[in-house]
């Protein structure tokens, strides 16, 4: 079988790693120096023709990967100009060649332009780090960037920084120099040497150093920096046991108290997790894990009680991220008026994805030229981060509803615009299978094969369209082998091995696959094949016993009761 499609929310519960470990996220415009960042963006046309002519072959040049020509153009551009991002550039480029002395230059000239800029002095930082100047790096990050800073981000974005320099040991060095000068209670070197380990990798080492600083520190940082590595590296016991320790010290707040309830959940100790959470005042985030909790213990009418004591708050410290979480558990449990009109308050960084959620939801509620007006305005705004998701949402939307050919023509416009997506391609091939369009269908699976040859999903598609749709079942047993060996629990792929088995004319072995997949999960189609080759081998009883196990729950759905009525099974 094709992997099948969800329109869920894919974020109810944030894991444990998310939300409790703690560590601000430090945007650098330089990750590794190893490559050059993003293509430079477009600037308004500057007066000069001559200026206007260097910038494009600037560009030019940097879009051809001539780094050396590129960096060159772009450094006299900076002279000539008051335009800061080509410094910027320049700095990036310089980086991506080694050549620490341009980024020199370049940083300096970004300093003139915008001297209040936190950027450029991380470039100098890094720049000094690749150089092996672990002290002068420390010094600088003390003397020129920290001041900068607020004082909850200082540690977090001086070990992002050491940990950029692309060597433990000049990464190391300079923390300790900085430590040395900037000493904090025992412990906290501890601290700060773990989050340096677990960002260069060093997992064990990491935990040990985590465990160390809380056992000198006993304090919530240090507990919910230990726990989330201890859960990342599956020792949830570990981690449960510093949150539990510090609350009993009466030192807990409420950041460890829903780390500590979301550790529960993970293990699947809802009713446990609900109780701490109940120690709580509500609030956005206690409102929203409760309901979630409740939704999953199938108290239904308790979670939509504590979704609407979510939906009543009204002071809230973030009123964006409270439109977020209400609107999303309210599609959790199925309220799809309601998760519309707050998915539609959404303004900020999670504006776009709410509006994907609002189309989807829409769509539900039968509005779907709404919905489709949505992606639609959605595609217009410049630079949107959701352009791929516009496309596929209204090609779904389309092909839910029986518009097999507009669905096709949609994806081909969309591929025009964004000829690299390997999402794309799939989806246009999955709607040209239903189409009757198998060449275009068996063409696009393989330009994602071709672009990805470990695709486990493109190989089984094809496969299974093969083996489903034509004659050509060795060559489709060929394809799903090749899937089975790089993902060999997926149901999806388990469903095809029995099936291309089974049109070979060998349902004995084909039933075993069968089995294994429909025992992974238990969906309509794989149900649908078991109990056509149950059928086929004269196992009627087992059969009927799939189809009445399944007969309600799998009663709109097309292939099984295609397959029963073509097998005259009532």
């Amino acid at each position: 079988m094709h992997e099948p499609e969800s329109d869920k929310p894919t974020i109810f519960l944030a894991s444990v790693s998310q939300i409790k470990m703690a560590v601000a996220t430090v945007v650098l415009f330089l990750a590794g120096c190893a490559a050059p960042g993003n293509p430079p963006p477009e600037f308004e046309p500057d007066r000069d023709p001559a200026i206007e002519q260097l910038r494009q072959r600037a560009q030019e040049a940097y879009e051809l990967r001539d780094l050396p020509v590129a960096v060159e153009l772009y450094q006299q551009l900076m002279q000539r100009t008051e335009d800061s991002t080509a410094a910027r550039q320049a700095a990036e480029i310089s980086a991506a060649l080694e050549d620490w002395d341009g980024v020199d230059q370049a940083v300096a000239r970004w300093l003139q332009l915008e001297p209040e800029a936190q950027a450029p002095l991380q470039f100098r930082i890094i720049a000094e780090l690749r150089r092996g100047r672990a002290e002068t790096a420390a010094s600088r990050f003390r003397s020129e960037l920290m001041p900068r800073l607020a004082a909850g981000t200082v540690w977090p974005t001086a070990v992002a920084l050491f940990a950029a320099a692309g060597d433990a040991r000049v990464a190391g060095q300079a923390l300790e120099e900085l430590l040395r000068t900037e000493p904090g209670p025992a412990g906290f070197g501890l601290l700060q040497q773990s989050r340096l380990a677990w960002q260069l990798g060093q997992q064990t080492q990491a935990l040990e150093l985590a465990q160390a600083a809380f056992d000198e520190l006993g304090d919530p940082a240090s507990a919910l920096w230990l726990a989330g590595i201890a859960d990342q590296l599956d020792q949830p016991e570990r981690a449960m046991a510093a949150l539990r320790t510090v609350r009993q010290l009466g030192r807990a707040d409420a950041g460890m108290v829903m780390a500590e309830s979301e550790l529960l959940r993970e293990q699947g100790r809802n009713e446990e997790a609900l109780a701490l959470l109940d120690t709580l005042d509500e609030n956005t985030e206690v409102l929203y894990i409760a309901g979630a909790l409740l939704e999953d213990l199938g108290r239904f009418a308790a979670a939509g009680a504590t979704w609407q004591r979510l939906a009543s708050l009204a002071d809230v410290a973030d009123i964006d991220r409270h439109a977020w979480l209400t609107g999303v558990l309210a599609e959790v449990l199925e309220l799809d008026r309601e998760a519309a009109s707050w998915y539609a308050r959404v303004g900020g960084a999670a504006a776009a994805q709410a509006r994907l959620r609002q189309a989807v939801v829409l769509a539900r509620l039968g509005r779907d030229d709404e919905a489709m007006m949505l992606l639609r305005s959605l595609r217009q705004q410049p630079g949107t981060e959701v352009l791929e998701q516009t496309w596929l949402i209204e090609g779904q939307l389309l092909t839910d509803s029986g518009h097999l050919d507009r669905a096709v023509a949609l994806y081909s416009d969309a591929l025009a615009e964004l000829p690299d997506s390997i999402e794309l391609l799939y989806a246009r091939a999955m709607v040209a299978v239903r189409a009757e369009q198998l060449e275009l269908a068996e063409q696009d699976l393989r330009t994602i094969i071709q672009r990805d040859p470990e695709n486990p999903i493109a190989l089984n598609a094809l496969g299974y369209t093969l083996s489903d749709r034509t004659d050509r079942q060795r060559e489709a047993l060929r394809l799903i082998e090749r899937a089975l060996a790089l993902d060999p629990e997926n149901a999806a792929i388990l469903d095809s091995m029995g099936w291309v088995l089974y049109r070979l004319g060998q349902p004995e072995a084909a039933l075993e696959w069968l089995q294994k997949a429909a025992a992974a999960e238990a969906h309509p189609e794989i149900v649908a094949h078991l109990v056509e080759v149950l059928w086929q081998l004269a196992r009627r009883d087992e059969a009927m016993q799939w189809v009445e196990r399944h007969r309600d729950q799998f009663s709109g759905e097309d292939v099984f009761v295609d397959t029963l009525r073509r097998l005259e099974i009532e």
